[in-house]
């Protein structure tokens, strides 16, 4: 009863918003992970690039160093005129060759190809030309043999130091790179925990809004009902779970409140019918007494049309009413239930308080409507509908208009048959509103203040209500009876 509500799927859940709240603090701290293992990685490859610079600059100090010492074994074969150094040549030789390759794969440039190519062949032409001129003696031609291994070396030199400024600057913009990088990512990370940090807070605000002021508020509400206030209400805004349960503890605290109210007119009715059944006996039989007398007075030709006979029959006849209403009211509703036609019921209350001369002077109208036909006592039923006629008549006949009128109408409106009995006189006072349905109350100078009550009584028993209300265009009265189309399941068992 009390679990009815927004669909879990249609409102913004606490649990949803915590969620949120919190996997934005977490994004950030994750943007901040990403941002440094991006940064790192980054870092790490402008770092590994000028490791790579570097090691090409000592390729190339190692392979003109070599071109330099090969020069020098041809240098000193040209100066002995003999072959006492090509052992050592060819081995300086064959690691200046493997140290100019190694240059080539380590550094993509022009230069690192024209070191390899001088230095292959500075030692083409010192084993074509140098050394076959000394086996032949030719020392006339050493001036021409040693410029041509010179020049080589000369060429290598200039190459190796134009790389090495070339891998220089590269290194110190990779080097640059990367200090750019190491001060961007410690700025980022300083940002995203800096939003974290601010964010966290904010989400710390938010939930002692969102969710501590409203468990206060139900604390609140709880402990006001506690101490008796059935009229404490929370009414939290919104659409999450703690508004729900605000909206829950309201329609409790209202259920409560009229359980309560039903009860206190249990009670009452439970008093007024252990004093109706005690003294009924008792009231009946003077009363039974009294009218017997009354009708042998009125045989008396000189009083028969006294004014003070008839004054004492019609106020012991109205205690008589009083006393079965009280009964009415007293005893417990027992119900049989029979199919009946509510319009049908409503146009023979119509008549039947026509032919006693209670809508004399009343224009009492039935609008024609779609048959409604419900499950209930059609005693109890009709008891309802002329309780609830009789209270329009008399408020129409006090209105003192020109042309007074009741009108009734009824319809099907969900699972429930619903009557409307509307009249046009003086409307519902406001201070009397309530107290309506208590038994007694009255506002009429003859009213014994017990037709609303026993209507609301029977009704109820119908699973049904009476209610009383002004009209909506504020012209008199309206007064509603509804009751279930179908008995209850526990009825039918």
């Amino acid at each position: 009863m009390y679990g009815r509500g927004v669909p879990p799927t249609a409102r913004s859940t606490t649990a949803r918003r915590i969620v949120l709240a919190f996997g934005a603090v977490l994004l950030l701290f994750g943007l901040a992970m990403v941002v440094v293992v991006v940064g790192l990685q980054r870092i790490a490859d402008a770092e590994g690039q000028v490791m790579r610079l570097d090691h090409a600059k000592h390729a190339g100090h190692h392979a003109a160093g070599l071109a330099r010492e090969q020069y020098i074994h041809q240098a000193h074969t040209l100066l002995e005129w003999n072959d006492s150094h090509l052992p050592h040549y060819y081995e300086v030789a064959g690691e200046a060759r493997a140290a100019t390759e190694h240059l080539s794969h380590a550094v993509d440039s022009p230069e690192a190809t024209q070191i390899a190519a001088l230095v292959a062949e500075s030692d083409r032409r010192f084993r074509e030309e140098v050394i076959p001129a000394i086996a032949a003696g030719q020392r006339a031609r050493i001036e021409e043999l040693h410029e041509m291994t010179e020049h080589p070396v000369e060429e290598v030199v200039t190459l190796n130091e134009a790389l090495n400024r070339s891998l220089e600057a590269q290194a110190d913009a990779a080097q640059r790179r990367a200090e750019v990088i190491r001060s961007r990512v410690q700025l980022a990370v300083l940002g995203c925990f800096a939003l974290a940090i601010v964010l966290a807070m904010a989400v710390g605000v938010y939930l002692m809004r969102s969710i501590s002021r409203p468990v206060a508020a139900l604390r609140a509400g709880a402990v006001r009902i506690g101490a008796g206030d059935l009229t404490a209400r929370v009414a939290l805004p919104g659409d999450d779970e703690l508004a729900e349960l605000a909206r829950v503890f309201d329609r409790m605290a209202e259920d409560l409140g009229r359980h309560q109210a039903e009860l206190l007119e249990a009670h009452r009715l439970a008093s007024i019918g252990q004093v109706a059944s005690g003294v009924a006996h008792e009231i009946n039989n003077p009363l039974g007494v009294i009218l017997g007398y009354v009708k042998l007075l009125r045989r008396e030709p000189e009083l028969a049309e006294r004014e003070e006979i008839r004054i004492i029959d019609d106020e012991t006849r109205q205690c008589q009413v009083i006393v079965a209403g009280l009964l009415d009211l007293a005893r417990p509703v027992r119900l049989h239930r029979d199919e009946v036609d509510l319009g049908e019921l409503a146009r023979e209350a119509v008549a039947r308080l026509d032919e006693i001369g209670r809508c004399e002077g009343i224009a009492v109208h039935c609008r024609d409507g779609a048959p409604v036909r419900v499950s209930a006592d059609e005693g109890k039923l009709r008891q309802i509908v002329l309780n609830l006629l009789g209270n329009a008549v008399e408020a129409a006949r006090e209105a003192g208009a020109t042309a007074p009128e009741v009108e009734l109408s009824w319809e099907l409106r969900d699972d429930r048959a619903v009557l409307y009995v509307d009249d046009r006189g003086p409307g519902v006072a406001p201070d009397a509103r309530a107290r309506l349905f208590e038994p007694f109350f009255t506002t009429r100078a003859r009213g014994h203040g017990l037709g609303l009550a026993i209507a609301r009584t029977l009704a109820r028993a119908h699973r049904g209500d009476v209610e009383l209300a002004d009209r909506a265009d504020g012209r008199g009265a309206r007064a509603t009876l509804w009751i279930p189309i179908e008995a209850s399941q526990e009825e039918a068992a």
